[in-house]
């Protein structure tokens, strides 16, 4: 039996973070060691996943794109991430646990971008280069995971000719943040395919993108498998994915931002109309 149906950008995010909360890997992780949920928007809807209550999502970011510009959220803006270790649940930021940290730890990291390689693209405003500057090493010399949940309207040609691109000081002109790009080649992916998959033991196919009229952004989904099974896909998405509002946005001042970025220290009469939200 094959079925298809549509998930606009806050519906990915939903699925996929029923299925990273789903993955044993993961429980066994929060209750035997280190799981470090880092900021994304994503990642957010991992962490309500987890704590089963409802968080300020749109406050559990760093990096972000909105309005129509690369941007990023004020440190006093964000909420602190969450770490979950033997069944407590820590709020501290995650570069304070590095030294304990090691074989059998895990972290959750957002992405800005996959190819059908698997190659993982994660966006930098930062001159030390934010998580990725502090985690990326360390945890491959000490034998930790990394997994990047990551939705598939970020799918793009080829993350390694992206990351030959950008960088904050490279380039010259931009509309929002000057930024740089990682690519991690081998990397742990986490998209609605693996999703689907995990939850269901269908084989789900990227079978379209796009959309307007509040579908900006959406993907549209092919699965195929016995019919008991994809009958059971389609009924939970039908009633525990479908109709997943929108994230909210958060935007900090211009004025006040340190990031490289065309409307830095701008007041906010000063921003185009789309910065303004208007």
């Amino acid at each position: 039996m094959q079925a298809l149906f549509t998930l606009t950008s806050s519906e990915s995010k939903r699925l996929i973070a029923k299925g990273v909360a789903a993955m044993p890997e993961i429980q066994e992780t929060m209750s035997e060691g280190y799981l470090l949920v880092g900021r994304g928007s994503t990642n957010g809807y991992i962490v309500e996943e987890l704590l089963e209550r409802s968080i300020e999502k749109e406050r559990y970011v760093a990096g972000q794109v909105i309005r129509g510009v690369l941007c990023a959220l004020g440190q006093g803006d964000r909420l602190q991430p969450i770490t979950f270790h033997k069944g407590e649940v820590l709020e501290a930021e995650p570069a304070t646990l590095l030294d304990r940290l090691g074989r059998g730890d895990m972290l959750l990291k957002g992405a800005s971008a996959i190819d059908h390689t698997g190659n993982i693209g994660v966006v930098m405003a930062s001159p030390q280069g934010g998580t990725m500057g502090d985690f990326y090493l360390p945890f491959k010399a000490r034998g930790g995971t990394i997994l990047y949940p990551v939705g598939l309207e970020k799918m793009i040609p080829s993350v390694e000719d992206a990351s030959r691109m950008g960088g904050l000081f490279t380039v010259e002109r931009s509309i929002g943040a000057r930024v740089g790009m990682v690519c991690v080649a081998d990397g742990l992916a986490y998209t609605e395919l693996d999703a689907l998959e995990d939850l269901f033991g269908v084989e789900a196919v990227h079978f379209a993108s796009g959309g307007y009229g509040g579908a900006e952004g959406s993907v549209t989904i092919a699965v195929e498998g016995d019919d008991e099974d994809v009958n059971e896909c389609l009924d939970f998405i039908e009633e525990k994915v479908k109709g997943e509002p929108p994230l909210k946005g958060l935007k900090s001042p211009c004025k006040t931002c340190p990031l490289l970025c065309s409307f830095q220290g701008k007041d906010e009469k000063d921003l185009p109309l789309y910065l303004r939200g208007e």
